[in-house]
């Protein structure tokens, strides 16, 4: 339930069908409390073939791929609303979606007010965007980039348009992906990396997949105050 419902991810964006040698990029940081326990990406050992970091509180997650079938799914939350304790969990609308199965495996818009406020991409072949703020909506997405922070999707949000922008560069210019998290963690830029010793940025992530089905998948790892605290990096193919 929600009072054991993570934060997700705070800022993340999603290059969809947009660059030449990789049609999936999501990039993404998720900001959590430092004292909230989870484990690293890895592949899960439930027989689920999720591929995520788990959050060790409620047992979800915030951003994985399920490696069967190739889907991709990330969530943020939303601010401004106080969380309700008996919404469903943000972290098990992830893991089902993945999984393609499960209550919340192909939620309609009358769902979606079962969960605390949030925003989501999902990427099966098409991308969608689902969310319940300011009103409960699940939209296909066109090819190109598109960014979410924890801003209803309505309003403005400089932090999801400062990444949105550093990954339309990177696609402009064809480049290897992995300079986003370069750029993620940016030294003067506190909007997107934050360094708090009670609450700041844990984990930032990529997903890269290929026409082929090639997968890079990298999550670096952070301690309070930004200090680094491991990198993970998976190389693996969907299908």
């Amino acid at each position: 339930m929600a009072s054991h419902d993570m934060r997700a991810m705070c800022v993340v964006a999603l290059a969809h069908q947009a660059h030449p040698d990789w049609p999936l990029i999501l990039i993404g940081n998720r900001d959590e409390f430092h004292a909230r326990p989870a484990a690293p990406l890895a592949e899960w050992g439930d027989g689920s073939g999720i591929i995520a970091g788990r959050d060790l509180q409620a047992g979800g997650t915030w951003l994985g791929v399920h490696r069967p079938s190739g889907r991709v799914v990330v969530v943020t939350n939303v601010r401004g609303a106080m969380p309700d304790p008996d919404k469903e969990s943000r972290g098990a609308l992830v893991v089902d979606l993945l999984r393609g199965e499960g209550r919340f495996a192909d939620p309609a818009a009358d769902d979606l007010p079962r969960f605390n406020a949030f925003n989501l991409f999902t990427v099966d072949g098409g991308a969608r965007l689902l969310t319940n703020r300011p009103v409960p909506l699940i939209m296909p997405l066109e090819s190109g980039v598109h960014a979410l922070a924890n801003e209803p999707v309505d309003a403005p949000c400089p932090r999801a348009d400062r990444l949105r922008l550093a990954l339309e560069a990177v696609v402009a210019a064809g480049a290897e992906p992995e300079s986003l998290l370069e750029t993620l963690k940016k030294e003067d830029d506190p909007a997107l990396f934050l360094r708090g010793d009670v609450y700041g940025t844990r984990a930032s992530t990529l997903v890269a997949v290929s026409a082929g089905g090639d997968v890079r998948m990298i999550e670096r790892r952070y301690e309070k105050g930004g200090r680094p605290a491991g990198t993970t990096a998976l190389e693996f193919r969907i299908g």
